[in-house]
């Protein structure tokens, strides 16, 4: 069975809990029988991780880096702080942005890329919105 494993957890975070089997049966759909992490980390750390691997300054909401190892097949990092900013943006509630980022993370370690390819970009926004609509039913 699929495990994502929440790393580093704060409070506001703990909206996710409910959501963890359905998020868990979304990484067994795309990844298969892997654990993946879920790590929370602040806008200075997450700063610093898109410069040094995407060459890109200031915080983003979300990194995913995949690993492909049978103990841990990748991790995704996320930025509460930016979550938080995003969701007030798009007027909506951070435990809904916090899926949609977890769910994100969870199709670029598929293989999907939304950057380099606008055929993948559109299979992999159509799949998620797909599942965060699923998730959120649950």
């Amino acid at each position: 069975m699929a495990r994502l494993v929440m790393l580093e957890f704060e409070e506001r975070a703990r909206v996710l809990k409910g959501k963890l089997a359905k998020l868990e049966e979304i990484v067994e759909k795309e990844l298969g029988d892997v654990t993946v992490n879920v790590v929370f980390v602040d806008k200075e750390t997450i700063s610093k991780l898109n410069s040094k691997f995407r060459k890109k300054r200031g915080a983003t909401d979300v990194l995913t880096f995949p690993y492909g190892d049978e103990d841990l097949f990748g991790e995704i990092y996320v930025c509460l702080d930016v979550v938080e900013e995003n969701a007030r943006a798009f007027n909506n509630t951070l435990e809904r942005e916090l899926v949609e980022v977890v769910v994100h993370g969870i199709l670029h370690l598929a293989g999907y890329d939304h950057e380099y390819s606008k055929e993948n970009e559109k299979e992999m926004f159509e799949k998620q919105t797909k599942y965060v609509e699923e998730v959120m039913r649950a």
